[in-house]
């Protein structure tokens, strides 16, 4: 068996210091396509929020404006009846 020479620790040391360089680098670089991919994240939950409210804004004008016929005519009761379960759909669905 050789022995253990300062040359033999020195090469050792700059392998493990390599190692750990690659490895900080490889973290930088998930850690960066991670901050790239959050705000399209946050931006998408915020389309999908701003639909939401939009279907609901839908809805509820459906049903003002079958309150609205009722009132006019008097007979538009399968109407009000539509968007009663309109409204209920929505909010279960919600």
């Amino acid at each position: 068996m050789d022995k253990i020479t300062p040359e033999m620790v020195m090469s050792s040391l700059v392998v493990a210091a390599a190692m750990i360089g690659f490895a900080l680098l490889v973290w930088q670089l998930v850690d960066k396509i991670r901050a790239a991919r959050k705000p399209q994240a946050e931006l998408h939950a915020r389309i999908e929020r701003l639909e939401n409210l939009e279907k609901g804004q839908q809805v509820m004008l459906r049903a003002i404006n079958s309150i609205i016929s009722h009132e006019i005519n008097g007979n538009s009761s399968e109407k009000l009846k539509k968007s009663q379960q309109e409204i209920l759909d929505y909010l279960i669905e919600k």
